[in-house]
């Protein structure tokens, strides 16, 4: 029988992975910018992410982007006027083309007068802190010159002269909150679109497999195909034993992972041991012998007992 816990979370799940943000596959303006080439030529290729479950935080961000969608929208006190609009939400951009297809996607904010698009980040403590000190990442600066590009390629809204990027505390209070912004620029914008452009050309010209195999793997944390891969050689190559990734592997006999003796019982040896450097298990070492003591000190040179000054007997 299904419990009520179950249910509960099953509609959530399924809230999830039935969002259009979780079924998208093709490229949007929020990707083109990724550091990983693989990246890149999976999506041009239409290929699903590797299964991670829900997206349980990416969830949270979506939810406060619809409330900031609502207060944005009410905070307008043009009554409805075009030429008194201050503030334009969740608009639709053409930013370019990719292999001759229009790549549309959705700004998060537009500021009128100043002609500033901002992009919400919702993001917990630890990137909180390493983006107020380092900046936002290429990804992110790139994802937010092209919404510039497209508000400006449009002209509705008039040109996009800057662009900013809100990081908002998602376990923190509001103060916490990190606003960046820099200029536009519109060769950011450019470069991007060349390059995704001269990887769906390699994609069309030699194919998915060749164009992954002249495409190292990445070492972005966030890469779902790259750590996927990954995985897949650790296992193929017998590592990580006790780690979350690999269980499987922890189930195989020693021997077939690691190929290798114990020199004194003749069993297999751990992988961890032999990292180490050792060719017999450490309960088959030699215990070492104590080193010998010194000369005991003659009783003429031994120091003279300390007096206990605050002994009054």
């Amino acid at each position: 029988m299904t419990s009520v816990e179950d249910l509960y979370l099953g509609v959530i799940k399924d809230g999830i992975t039935r969002h259009p943000r979780s079924l998208q596959k093709r490229i949007g303006p929020s990707e083109i910018g990724r550091p990983c080439d693989r990246w890149i030529l999976h999506k041009l290729n239409g290929d699903g992410e590797p299964d991670r479950g829900p997206a349980w935080k990416p969830a949270i961000g979506t939810a406060v982007h619809d409330q900031l969608e609502r207060w944005f929208a009410a905070a307008n006190r043009g009554g409805g006027e075009v030429d008194r609009t201050e503030w334009i939400t969740e608009w639709e951009v053409n930013v370019g083309t990719i292999g001759g297809q229009p790549i549309t996607g959705h700004s998060d904010l537009f500021h009128v007068p100043t002609g500033t698009v901002i992009d919400h980040k919702i993001i917990g403590p630890k990137q909180l802190a390493h983006y107020r000190l380092h900046g936002p990442s290429e990804q992110y600066r790139t994802q937010a010159h092209l919404y510039a590009k497209g508000f400006t390629d449009d002209g509705g809204w008039g040109p996009a002269r800057a662009v900013a990027i809100a990081f908002l505390p998602r376990d923190g209070e509001l103060h916490q909150a990190y606003f960046w912004e820099e200029q536009y620029d519109p060769h950011r914008a450019a470069n991007a679109l060349g390059r995704a452009n001269r990887l769906w050309n390699l994609l069309h010209v030699v194919g998915i497999d060749a164009a992954l195999k002249a495409s190292p793997l990445c070492d972005d944390q966030w890469c779902t195909w790259c750590r996927a891969e990954k995985r897949e050689q650790a296992r193929a190559a017998g590592q990580s034993l006790f780690g979350d990734d690999f269980p499987d592997i922890a189930k195989r006999p020693a021997a077939a992972v690691s190929g290798r003796d114990c020199d004194t019982c003749g069993e297999p040896l751990h992988p961890a041991v032999i990292r180490d450097g050792f060719t017999t298990h450490p309960t088959c070492r030699p215990m070492k012998t104590p080193a010998p003591l010194g000369r005991p000190v003659p009783a003429s040179q031994q120091l003279a007992p300390v007096t206990n000054l605050f002994d009054r007997s």
